[in-house]
């Protein structure tokens, strides 16, 4: 290993620690996390360990490949050589997070991209033997994740429901409808709905989220102990919805998607608060799955990936706000 080959790492991984370090304080004294795309909120939502807790890990790694490259510039080589184990563990750990990114949220996150960047030169510095263990293993995880079935096999695994997804519902009297609310905690057209569903009605809704939250400013809620953002998201990408608010409607023959605000407050107000209900949809099917019905009106919508723009413009009254979750202290 060359004597400058090792110093530019041992610099490279001092300007990363910063670099996290950075974020960090933003995480903690802002709430906001430094990022170029929404990606890093999306995959940050997602995560079961709060964001300045993950950015932690990753400056105590470079912190410790640092310490490595500076050992190994002024002692002899070990006979294990750790510092090559230790940046291949750094190689395979990003190959999860990409892979999780691509294959499964289909949104990539810029910050986690520096990062992954980072642990790439390092790699290359290290060598060329290095390369030939690092790219091999980074195929490997990434060949897993493409064979791996994260659509209707994961909703067949035991306990792996609708109700997996759901963080409490609202119980009425002999319901005459089971329905599933989805729904993210930044979206003005959701608030609006969850506005409209104040009132008990004759219906059962469960309302799951995409994204981390606490509580709703829903009165008479059960709420679950646990539920899974993540497979939300998993189903909506099954019918490919790309939009929230939607509704989803259990049917003796199948399941029934309602896609935007004016669509969803209309069915309920036709459907849930009438002795008799009744569904009237002006709207046409498009390329669902065979036993499951989506009605689109592309009114009253935001993308499931992105904050809605302007928000503050596109409704006066919010309704009640989902409390989201955040790696705030």
């Amino acid at each position: 290993m060359k004597h400058t080959c090792l110093k530019i790492m041992q610099w490279s991984a001092l300007l990363a620690c910063g670099f996290i370090a950075v974020q960090m304080a933003m995480i903690i004294f802002t709430g906001k996390a430094l990022c170029l795309n929404d990606g890093c909120s999306i995959a940050e939502k997602l995560t079961t360990v709060a964001p300045v807790y993950l950015n932690l890990a990753g400056l105590v790694y470079f912190l410790a490949v640092f310490c490595a490259c500076r050992w190994f510039r002024t002692k002899p080589l070990p006979a294990f050589d750790w510092l090559r184990v230790l940046l291949l563990i750094g190689l395979a750990a990003e190959g999860v997070l990409v892979s999780y990114q691509v294959f499964v949220i289909h949104t990539l996150c810029s910050y986690c991209l520096i990062i992954f960047s980072f642990i790439v030169l390092l790699n290359i510095l290290y060598g060329r033997q290095q390369l030939f263990i690092g790219i091999p293993l980074f195929a490997a995880v990434l060949t897993t994740f493409t064979i791996l079935n994260f659509g209707p096999a994961l909703l067949t695994l035991q306990n792996q429901t609708l109700a997996s997804g759901t963080i409490a519902v609202r119980k009425c009297a002999q319901p005459s409808k089971q329905l599933y609310f989805f729904f993210s905690s930044d979206c003005p057209h959701c608030k609006n709905v969850l506005k409209a569903l104040e009132n008990c009605n004759s219906c059962e809704f469960h309302f799951n989220p995409v994204d981390k939250i606490k509580s709703l400013s829903i009165p008479e809620l059960e709420y679950t102990p646990t539920y899974s953002p993540a497979l939300n998201r998993l189903i909506l990408s099954l019918v490919k919805i790309e939009t929230i608010p939607v509704l989803l409607v259990q049917n003796p023959d199948g399941l029934t998607f309602i896609k935007g605000e004016e669509s969803i407050i209309r069915f309920i107000s036709q459907t849930c608060f009438r002795e008799e209900p009744q569904l009237y949809m002006d709207s046409s099917l498009y390329n669902a799955p065979q036993g499951m019905s989506v009605y689109d009106e592309k009114q009253g919508e935001c993308n499931l990936q992105l904050d809605c723009p302007d928000a503050d413009k596109q409704t006066e009254n919010p309704g009640p706000a989902a409390v989201p979750e955040t790696g705030k202290p």
